[in-house]
């Protein structure tokens, strides 16, 4: 793989249904070196991968995913909504993206429920497809992440860090960002645009942490990441990045 890694946000969601096998497929296909996605628990237990914690804007259901069955799920569209070309296109289970991926991406996970026992059942499908060392788990619920590496020591742990507040210091809110990451066990520091500056990367660096570019769809923001040297960035454009990403290894190699 060729570093930084370019992780493809909700699969090649330009060109297909976000958060399916489609937009998966089409994002190995390009050479996205990750897919990203959120992961739910439907009304009996079982993992599905969807963005929202509502059907309405990208399925034909309507309401939470925590009320539905899987077999109910996957009676619906999740593929018209955005062309008709897509038709039928179903919400994908977990088992069904890592044996998709498997030796070919690595994966980052969003948890969007926020029970050890949810955790658990994750863990347990990573376990069972043999790929905990190419998995990072990232999640807005906060207090679940250091219990990843807990019960799953080969995981990444990849942590939202929050922009800092005018009333810092550059100096100090690395220190506290450092601090943050040991607390939680965290190994991967998701920087938004605000928050990429060469001092913050190299302290990051420095302490042993992997920097991680989030969202990143303009060509100015790819160009910038790749020049302050991130290991990692996610984006809505994979054949920008993926070009970008060319064009700056042959300018820095020649």
């Amino acid at each position: 793989m060729t570093f930084p890694l370019i992780i493809a946000h909700r699969g090649d969601a330009k060109h297909a249904p976000e958060n399916t096998l489609a937009a998966f497929d089409l994002a190995i296909a390009k050479g996205a070196d990750a897919i990203e996605f959120d992961l739910h628990q439907t009304l009996d237990g079982e993992l599905v991968v969807h963005h929202d914690y509502t059907l309405d804007r990208t399925t034909t259901g309507s309401g939470q995913i925590s009320d539905y069955t899987l077999n109910e799920l996957r009676a619906l569209d999740a593929g018209s909504s955005f062309s008709p070309d897509f038709a039928g296109e179903a919400i994908p289970t977990l088992s069904e993206v890592l044996e998709l991926g498997k030796g070919l991406v690595r994966f980052e996970i969003e948890l969007r429920c926020a029970t050890l026992s949810f955790l658990n059942k994750v863990i347990h499908e990573i376990e069972d497809h043999g790929v905990a060392s190419d998995v990072e788990i990232t999640s807005s619920h906060i207090p679940l992440l250091p219990f990843v590496r807990l019960h799953q020591k080969e995981l990444r742990v990849g942590y939202f860090v929050p922009a800092i507040p005018e009333w810092k210091s550059p100096e100090l809110g690395s220190l506290h960002l450092i601090q943050w990451l040991k607390l939680i066990d965290a190994q991967v520091a998701h920087l938004s645009t605000s928050m990429l500056h060469q001092p913050i990367v190299d302290s990051l660096r420095d302490q042993g942490y992997l920097v991680h570019g989030t969202n990143l769809n303009e060509a100015e923001g790819i160009q910038g990441a790749l020049s302050l040297g991130v290991d990692q960035f996610s984006t809505d454009e994979i054949d920008l990045a993926l070009e970008l990403r060319q064009r700056h290894h042959a300018d820095t190699t020649d």
